[in-house]
Order: C-alpha cells, then sequence, then structure tokens
C-alpha cells in the first residue's frame, strides 16, 4: 500500500477537489478496461508481427497461448486500479483492501493457467524434437495423450497456487493428498493398469486416432485414446469404450497400415461348360483385371481350384489399391458387373447348388408264370 498512500497524498493536493478527480480517474480506468480490448489485441498483434522472425517456435506458441489471458489481464489490472482510486469510506487499514489484493491474485495465476493451458502445443514440438533421437513418429495421437498430461498438470499446479493464496496449507494437502493417494491406488488397480496401458499404446503405436482397426470381435474408425479408455466408432456409427487394459490384451488389426488390400472370390461354372469356354473365360478374366487402375496386375491370379459338387470353381484373386471400405465395396461392385458380362460373352453360365435324383423301375421277367396260375406237371 506504499505507493497508493503516496499517491492519494499527492492526490490530496488539489484540496476539495481531490475526491472529485479521484472519481474521475476511476471512471475512466473502468472505460478503457472495458472498450480498450480491441486496442490491446490490437497492440499485442502488432508486437508479434514485428518479433515473429526473430522468435523461436516455442516462444511463438507461448505468445500466442498468452495473448487473451494477457488482455484479460490488463483489464482486471485497470479495474482493480480503479478499485484503489475510488474514494471509500473505509480507511487504509481495512481488510477489504489485502481481500482485493487476493482476488487480483487470483485472477493473475487463472489467467496465467489459461495461457500454459492455450500452449499446449509444446508438446508437438518437444514431440518433434524427440523424434530425431528417439525415432518417434510425431502424430496426432501421441500429441493428444501428451497434452492431456501436460494439461492436468498445468491445472494442478494451478490449483495448488489459488489454494496458497486463500491461505490453505498445501503442505498438509499434499501430505494428506499422498496418504490418501495410497489407499485409493490399493483400489483402482484397474486404473492405474489402463494408464499404463495407454501409455505404452501410444509409445508403440499400434494404431492411431483416425485408424480403421479391428479389436476382437469389433471393428470400426478410432476416435480418442484417453488415459483410461479407448473410442472406436464401429461400422452402425455407434461409439464403444474399451479399457486400455484389454485392448493392449486383445489382437489388433490395423488395416489403416496396409499398401493394399487381397480381393479373393470363387465363382462356381456348370459342369455342362466345355473346357475350351473355361480357358476363354479365364483368360477374359485376367484381362479386365489388368484393365481396371485400382488392381495390380502383377498380384493377378485366375486358376482352376477344384471341383465342387455343383460347380466347376474359378478361383480368383488379386491385391487392389482401394483401402477403404467404401472404395473397395465399390470396386468389388465394378468387378461383378463385369464378371457378368464376361460369362455371357463366353456362354457360361453360373452354377447353383443342385441335387439330381435318380429312380431305377425294375424290368418285369418276359413269360414269368403268374401266381394265380399253377405250375403244370
Amino acid at each position: 500500500m506504499t505507493t497508493k498512500t503516496e499517491f492519494l497524498k499527492w492526490l490530496a493536493g488539489f484540496g476539495e477537489y481531490a475526491p472529485l478527480l479521484r472519481i474521475l480517474l476511476t471512471v475512466i480506468l473502468i472505460a478503457v478496461g472495458l472498450f480498450g480490448a480491441r486496442l490491446f489485441r490490437w497492440v499485442f498483434h502488432q508486437l508479434r508481427d514485428r518479433l515473429e522472425s526473430k522468435m523461436p517456435d516455442w516462444l511463438q506458441i507461448l505468445f500466442d497461448g498468452l495473448t487473451e489471458p494477457a488482455i484479460l489481464f490488463v483489464r482486471c489490472l485497470l479495474w482493480y486500479f480503479a478499485f484503489l482510486m475510488f474514494p471509500w469510506s473505509f480507511d487504509d487499514a481495512s481488510p477489504v483492501w489485502d481481500t482485493a489484493g487476493t482476488v487480483m491474485a487470483i485472477a493473475a495465476v487463472c489467467l496465467l493457467t489459461q495461457g500454459l493451458w492455450n500452449s499446449a502445443g509444446l508438446c508437438r514440438l518437444l514431440l518433434r524434437s524427440a523424434q530425431n533421437r528417439l525415432d518417434l513418429e510425431t502424430n496426432k495421437t501421441m500429441n493428444s495423450f501428451f497434452e492431456k498430461i501436460y494439461r492436468a498438470l498445468v491445472l494442478l499446479f494451478g490449483g495448488i497456487q489459488v489454494l496458497n493464496l486463500l491461505g490453505c496449507e498445501v503442505n498438509g494437502l499434499i501430505t494428506g493428498a499422498g496418504i490418501a493417494g495410497l489407499a485409493i491406488s490399493l483400489g483402482a488397480q484397474s486404473t492405474l493398469s489402463n494408464l499404463i496401458a495407454g501409455a505404452s499404446m501410444v509409445i508403440e503405436r499400434p494404431f492411431g486416432i483416425g485408424d480403421y482397426i479391428t479389436l476382437g470381435s469389433f471393428e470400426g474408425t478410432v476416435e480418442d485414446i484417453s488415459f483410461r479408455s479407448t473410442r472406436i466408432r464401429t461400422l452402425d456409427n455407434s461409439v464403444i469404450t474399451v479399457e486400455n487394459s484389454k485392448v493392449s490384451a486383445e489382437y489388433i488389426c490395423n488395416a489403416t497400415t496396409r499398401k493394399n488390400r487381397l480381393m479373393s472370390f470363387t465363382i462356381g461354372v456348370t459342369y455342362s461348360t466345355p473346357k475350351e469356354r473355361m480357358e476363354a473365360l479365364c483368360e477374359d478374366l485376367r484381362s479386365l483385371l489388368k484393365k481396371d487402375p485400382q488392381v495390380l496386375p502383377e498380384s493377378i491370379q485366375v486358376t482352376l481350384s477344384g471341383f465342387g459338387a455343383s460347380s466347376i470353381d474359378i478361383e480368383v484373386r488379386c491385391y487392389v489399391t482401394a483401402l477403404g471400405g467404401d472404395d473397395f465395396r465399390a470396386l468389388k461392385s465394378r468387378l461383378n458387373w463385369q464378371i457378368m458380362d464376361a460369362m455371357a460373352r463366353n456362354n457360361c453360365d453360373f452354377a447353383f447348388p443342385s441335387t439330381s435324383v435318380y429312380f431305377e423301375t425294375p424290368i418285369a421277367t418276359k413269360n414269368a408264370p403268374s401266381g394265380d396260375e399253377a405250375p403244370q406237371s
């Protein structure tokens, strides 16, 4: 309060106009705090534009994250000075001044916490620098996971500082939290195992956010990987949440990482089809597959695989570049139409399951005596 007291002594020199001057300064400070946000924002942006080429990446992220909280802090600071300037009826020894100072300090801590929260992009820079040393691929999965850890730590330290400003015994709280945490950890082993499993998945990267995976009996697109669980959106557009420990225990098939996809099917042709037509049909199938831009020509295999109960089976195998579910189904539909045309061109018919039943009629013996006639002696 020393600076405030000296300033008020200076205002007292105006005599009877001192209270009016204090009210006028209070109104000016409040007005600047209310309507000066655009000016403050312009000043910060001008400062950033001038220093952008000289600032490293981490400083640019901090500057961008702290800009809006800094503008709010300047506004709160002006209102705090306006509160100190107003000619209140209570004296300088009143606890109101200490309360106002505490509120201002808490506001400063909260705004700083918000700025650091907005600067979570620092994790991306740390992962980028670790990529060269640890051979870790920086992707959105790892960014999301470590940003959550970073923001949790920011909230933790910000909350501790606010409690300290409120007069709470932080050391006692930390000690009590440690004892309570030990007791909770004994009953929350599953949560700890999920956290460890989640960290292992992020480091090993069996899949990432946006990947299409098969997990046990489920398949779908990964939407989020958190401390405790993984969210997957299935084909019917529903979301399932699986604990990380169970995800680690299941087999995981990541369809997004494959470079091509196997297409395999069998065509059944009737047994009445001559050999020449069968050979022409197989050659026609190879030709139409080679013409498709999404089929790898060196992987095409069209073979007479065997003789079924109702058909002569032609097995077709090839690898295609249509990786997504929609693209793969569109490719299958296009090829199926072309296969129907090829069957028609070669006068071949599709076989279907059928059963032939043969009836045997007994042949009657010529001139055989009937049962009513008695044999002649």
